[in-house]
This record gives C-alpha cells, structure tokens and sequence, in this order.
C-alpha cells in the first residue's frame, strides 16, 4: 500500500506517492523513461496487442498524454478503494489529452490486435491552482492553455523553417510521430526543420522534490534521449 506524504507551505504542491510498483522499474518492456528533469518527466509507454499488465501505479498531479499511433479502447482496472474499470476510447496519432487526479494503482490491458504507443508526460511545477482537469485534443486542434501549461501544435513545411523562441519559460518538444523529446531551457532559441511537433510550455515553477518521487537519473539527460522501441521489438 503506498504512503502519500504531502508537501507543505507551497501553494498547488503536489500529493506524491512512496510506493514500489513504478512501472519504469517492474515493467520496463512497456515503460522506458524518455527524459527526466526538474520540470517533467516523459516517459514511452508501448501496450503490444493483447498485453495484459499487473498491477502498477502513477504518481498524482497533471499529466499531458501524447498519443503516437491510432488504437483502439485500452481497459484499466483500478485497485483498491476504487475497483472500478475505465476504457480509453480509441485514439488517433497526434492526439492529445491533459488530465489531472490523485494516484493511479491499476493494472492495464490492450484487448486490440494493434499495439498502442503513447507518451506520459508527467509534470513536477506548481499546478497553478488548476484540479481536476480533463481535456482532449484533437490532431486538428492546435493549441491550449492555462495556469501550468501552453500547448502549442507546430506544422513545418519543407520550403520553410521557424525557430522556438524561450525567451520566458522552458519548454518540451515532441516530434510526431516519432514521440522523440528535447527539453529547451529557458532564453534559448532553437531551429525547426519539416515536420511536425507539439510545444509544450511550462508556465510555472518545479514544486518542492518530495521523497519517493520519481527522481532524474543521469541516464536521461535533460536534452531527452531518442526512443528506440521496447526490447524485441524492430
């Protein structure tokens, strides 16, 4: 049973989770940490068709999920003082969906004959104030915004190229499809080629690091690392 401990004296800090059954830790086929900063944690999560997974849990606060392929409904059964099962409605590649709740303890299964790709982008700055968010974005829709964050779709053409500007906050980029991240540090500019990205800024600071919290290991760097795909897989 996880041991919530929870921060005080910070305005909109974060509710996080001592538990054991991080799913970078006791899943890693279908949970491989992306990038790993004082802001946000990314991290590649691949369901294969059919897979059925244990149970596991997912820290509290808000989570941006960037799906990378279409897939059909994936079934989460939650544990504990909720038993209750959740079905995530099928999802189209560059889709998008911002949510934010207390821990998640389920376990998971793709019943589809397709795999599902998507990123977890987990965030560690204040959250503004904002709860109980839910939102969906199509891959038409090209941008959000509140208090934590600003989600932006980009769209570069061969004939030309555009320049990502942080002049006053950080930001993460995600190349679509690919699910590739690079973290862009606050005041630099960096240049984009074709292609498409999704931009996401963060707009208030990181929250107090709490223990059992997921923590940055040296092996992803905070430029982020190329995704190679789950062990097995081509």
């Amino acid at each position: 049973m996880s041991r919530l401990l929870v921060a005080s004296g910070l305005a909109g800090s974060l509710v996080l989770p001592v538990s054991a059954q991080d799913p970078t830790k006791t899943l890693p086929e279908s949970y491989q940490v992306q990038l790993d900063n004082d802001h946000v944690r990314v991290v590649r999560v691949h369901y294969d068709a059919g897979a059925k997974l244990p149970e596991h849990t997912h820290p509290p606060g808000t989570t941006v999920y960037v799906y990378l392929n279409d897939s059909d409904g994936v079934v989460f059964r939650h544990v504990g003082n909720s038993t209750r099962a959740v079905t995530r409605p099928p999802v189209r590649a560059g889709g998008v969906r911002v949510a934010s709740g207390g821990e998640e303890h389920h376990t998971a299964e793709n019943p589809a004959s397709t795999p599902s790709d998507f990123l977890r982008v987990w965030f560690k700055t204040d959250n503004g104030g904002e709860r109980n968010l839910r939102r969906r974005l199509s891959p038409t829709d090209d941008t959000f915004e509140n208090k934590q964050m600003r989600i932006t779709r980009l769209n570069v053409t061969a004939d030309k190229s555009i320049s990502v500007d942080t002049a006053q906050e950080p930001a993460l980029l995600v190349s679509l499809p690919s699910g590739d991240t690079r973290w862009i540090d606050r005041g630099q500019q960096v240049p984009l080629t074709a292609g498409a990205f999704l931009r996401i800024d963060f707009l208030t600071k990181p929250g107090t690091p709490q223990r059992g919290a997921p923590r940055r290991s040296a092996r992803h760097p905070i430029e982020g690392v190329p995704y190679a795909g789950p062990p097995g897989t081509p």
